[in-house]
């Protein structure tokens, strides 16, 4: 590409002049969404905004079998990645995990890093780090497989699960995309969701949580950092249930539940009696 992009101010803020070619590439038309996510390290990814979770679904492990085509785990370091799976991603931190594991795991843990199947992963603003299991190695050992045995290289593929195969064949990714939400009624169905979109999970541009009516809640982040500001202003005033707080923001009660809950479980609100909410 010839141009290249600029970075120059204008009235106090940054502004960045993307090159023509890269519109047109991107197929940008005036009035599209576009978001800027963080990938890894200082690298983020410019995108439409319905394109981000389907992109990022796909994009990684891209080249990663081949890479890793020749590591192998032996039972012991499978039992410790199976129970390192056992924990939601956000309760992998590294006090948890360590509280959970024996010296001897501890040591099969530091193994499965240095393999860099397990890796450490510490997003800004967290005080510790968490364990993310690596999306080759998930899909290898434990999703959809049985175990390796130790020094064998040859896989033996299981008849997938009734709940893996729906989820190949479902609309969840074309829902969440489309209303920025979900609501499963499952395990079985968070589990299968969990591991199609991994991934995503992992970098925070899909965030869930289980509530106490045993549902469970998965959302873009995109859709929380929207509605949220606009949820804690109405409940700073006065404490509001979801339907009322539905009504006053213009979107159906799942939706508001969807942002209440992950809010809920990060401490910024509270849910004084049941279906009322007010700011923490």
């Amino acid at each position: 590409m010839g141009d290249k992009i600029k970075i120059y101010k204008s009235n106090g803020k940054l502004v960045l002049n993307i090159p023509f070619e890269v519109i047109s590439t991107l197929g940008l038309h005036d009035g599209d969404e576009v978001d800027f996510f963080k990938y890894s390290g200082k690298s983020f990814i410019f995108a439409k905004k319905d394109y981000i979770t389907s992109l990022l679904t796909k994009i990684s492990g891209v080249g990663e079998e081949n890479q890793n085509a020749n590591i192998e785990i032996d039972k012991n370091e499978l039992a410790v990645l199976k129970k390192l799976d056992t924990l939601r991603y956000s309760e992998r931190t590294t006090s948890l995990v360590n509280k959970m594991l024996s010296n001897e795991e501890k040591n099969i843990l530091q193994k499965l890093i240095r393999k860099k199947i397990v890796v450490p992963f510490k997003k800004e603003g967290e005080s510790e780090y968490k364990y993310s299991i690596a999306k080759w190695a998930y899909d290898r050992f434990l999703f959809g497989k049985r175990a390796q045995k130790a020094g064998k290289k040859e896989e033996l593929a299981e008849k997938p699960k009734a709940w893996e195969e729906k989820i190949v064949d479902s609309d969840y990714t074309n829902l969440l995309e489309s209303k920025g939400y979900l609501v499963l009624s499952n395990e079985a169905d968070a589990a299968a969701v969990s591991a199609a979109l991994e991934e995503s999970i992992k970098q925070g541009l899909i965030v869930g949580t289980r509530a106490f009516n045993k549902k469970f809640y998965v959302a873009l982040r995109g859709f929380i950092n929207k509605y949220a500001p606009k949820i804690t202003k109405l409940i700073e005033q006065k404490p509001m249930s979801a339907s009322e707080i539905a009504e006053k923001i213009g979107i159906d009660e799942d939706g508001v539940r969807s942002v209440l809950y992950y809010m809920a479980e990060l401490g910024d609100i509270t849910e004084v009696r049941r279906d009322i909410f007010k700011a923490a």
